[in-house]
């Protein structure tokens, strides 16, 4: 994907921005890690047929550490040929709602820790959208990159990349677990049908939260102004 970009435009994120993409795959699979253990408390997913443990923690670590670089690589190819490229009006966020959006992005997460086994389990969608709602708006806030910023600006072409990359990454990863002898099976307790390979239909937007989690950690982590 990085070189049909690069073909496109003539840089891309390995060949212009080397620093960036490096420290996107250890952050990627810290992430990734954290959203491990959120899953101990809420159980929508686990695996079965992993070989022994060192070796699935060395496998594991080596796939969540692609998960990042790889939706936004889908970003910019994206981006690359003018997807969503019209730009429209903004509109203001006032501070007082980003902050709100904090707190309520904090309380989601929050609340998975608090909450009983038999409610924990039904959390899932707060911890899809916790990290964005709380994050986002700090980056917004403290001047870096950000949704709620590119909203204000009347650009909306980063969001739709973002949304549709994480849809198409999140397809070929489901497409690619359903048949591996070693993989990860949902069990959400709601809407666990009708399924498009192990996902569920109502899961697959989870990819783009996912991928705007992403977006918003590495702006805040890597400082993103431009």
């Amino acid at each position: 994907m990085d070189g049909i970009v690069f073909k496109i435009k003539g840089e891309s994120l390995i060949t212009k921005r080397r620093r960036t993409f490096l420290l996107m795959i250890p952050l990627s699979a810290a992430l990734w890690w954290m959203f491990e253990f959120f899953n101990l408390f809420i159980k929508n997913w686990r695996y079965e047929g992993l070989p022994a443990l060192w070796i699935s923690a060395i496998g594991m670590t080596w796939a969540f550490a692609t998960i990042g670089p790889g939706m936004f690589e889908t970003r910019d190819f994206l981006e690359a040929v003018g997807a969503f490229k019209k730009r429209t009006r903004g509109f203001k966020i006032r501070k007082s709602i980003l902050y709100i959006l904090i707190i309520i992005g904090a309380a989601c997460l929050i609340s998975i820790f608090v909450a009983p086994p038999q409610i924990a389990k039904y959390l899932g969608i707060p911890l899809w959208v916790g990290f964005i709602l709380m994050l986002d708006p700090i980056n917004c806030l403290r001047g870096r990159r950000s949704i709620f910023k590119e909203w204000q600006e009347g650009n909306f072409q980063n969001f739709w990349c973002l949304f549709v990359g994480g849809l198409i990454c999140g397809f070929l990863w489901e497409f690619w677990n359903y048949w591996a002898p070693a993989k990860w099976i949902y069990q959400v307790p709601y809407l666990a049908s009708p399924k498009i390979f192990e996902m569920p239909l109502f899961g697959y937007l989870g990819f783009p939260a996912l991928a705007l989690e992403y977006y918003a950690l590495y702006s805040i982590t890597l400082n993103w102004r431009k």
